[in-house]
């Protein structure tokens, strides 16, 4: 089966060193799947896995996973490219 939807990353695109791929792959808490072991055994050559749950921000509700503040996303982005 073939999808009619174009690639979001070529694989000419992967070869640039100005590219990087980020997986932000995450799954509900009692699924039985694990994000970053399925990211260490599948992962696209290169790619960084930013792990979701630790960069997201508390919320005074109690919501989980809410987009974290600008100083924390950089810092945690930062460290990625490091590596």
């Amino acid at each position: 089966m073939s999808s009619k939807a174009p690639l979001l990353v070529t694989p000419k695109a992967l070869q640039d060193p100005n590219v990087r791929v980020l997986d932000t792959s995450w799954f509900m808490p009692n699924s039985p799947r694990n994000a970053s072991k399925e990211f260490t055994e599948k992962r696209i050559p290169g790619a960084r896995y930013l792990d979701l749950d630790e960069v997201a921000a508390p919320n005074e509700l109690g919501l989980k996973h809410m987009m974290p503040n600008a100083h924390v996303f950089c810092d945690a982005l930062g460290t990625l490219i490091e590596k």
